[in-house]
């Protein structure tokens, strides 16, 4: 199986290959530069093909970060597959739209499935992505062993502080996502972990591999998670969890 990843939720644009016959990474690009997503996200996904030596047809499901995120990021990442899917006569399930929070923390993929954590290694990070949403506001959940303790949400940098010490004392803790330097100068909390830059930004590499976990649990999960939407093309929608601004406006707001 192939698919590709794409994440276009924050300023980092992220595309993968992943082939799935033995877990492999094809290609896997980001791009952080003075090029809009509009601009780069085609060409990138064009250079991620060519590296991976395949093709457009070969692909077998698509992986999107849906959101939360930037509101222009989200719908050029959403409209994006829709467009390289356009005309596919199947009615497969061939889209997958990923929570980017949910994504961000499989960045941690490698720690949370080690030997060392399987026969009771140290207790796990509690892994604390964070989107920048303005106004001293993040994008925010929260996860163990890459599972949710708190789902998708908005919250201000000081009630995630507040949360923390009252729920979390004592525990190690890593923000990833571009609110993450924000998270740690700013939130007065003893387990602050720091971490590579790298592994704070979106990586489409994450969104193949959940997009390939749901794929394979489709049938023997029913209680999957509400953070992976597996869909046709034309129903694949972007997740905001906030009004956009012209919805504000329109009712006045």
């Amino acid at each position: 199986m192939l698919i590709l990843g794409i994440d276009t939720t924050t300023k980092t644009a992220s595309t993968a290959v992943m082939g799935f016959d033995g877990d492999k990474i094809l290609c896997d690009m980001q791009s952080s530069g003075r090029l809009s997503h509009s601009e780069n996200l085609m060409p990138m996904i064009d250079y991620t093909l060519k590296c991976a030596g395949v093709l457009l047809n070969d692909i077998d499901l698509f992986a999107v970060a849906r959101g939360p995120g930037s509101f222009t990021g989200i719908r050029i990442g959403i409209a994006t597959v829709k467009g390289l899917t356009f005309g596919s006569e199947s009615d497969v399930n061939n889209c997958a739209g990923i929570s980017s929070l949910y994504s961000l923390a499989y960045n941690f993929y490698f720690y949370e499935n080690s030997p060392e954590r399987r026969v009771g290694g140290d207790a796990p990070y509690i892994i604390l992505p964070v989107i920048d949403a303005r106004r001293k506001q993040v994008y925010n959940a929260v996860f163990e062993n890459l599972k949710y303790i708190k789902n998708d949400r908005i919250i201000t940098v000081s009630e995630l502080e507040s949360e923390l010490n009252s729920e979390f004392s004592g525990r190690k803790i890593i923000f990833a996502g571009d609110g993450a330097e924000m998270c740690y100068n700013e939130i007065n909390f003893d387990g602050k972990v720091q971490i590579p830059d790298m592994l704070k930004k979106p990586s489409a590499v994450s969104l193949c591999r959940i997009a390939y976990e749901e794929y394979n649990c489709r049938e023997r999960c029913p209680q999957r998670s509400a953070a992976v939407n597996l869909v046709h093309p034309r129903t694949l929608a972007p997740m905001y969890l906030i009004k956009t601004q012209a919805e504000r406006e329109y009712m006045g707001e």
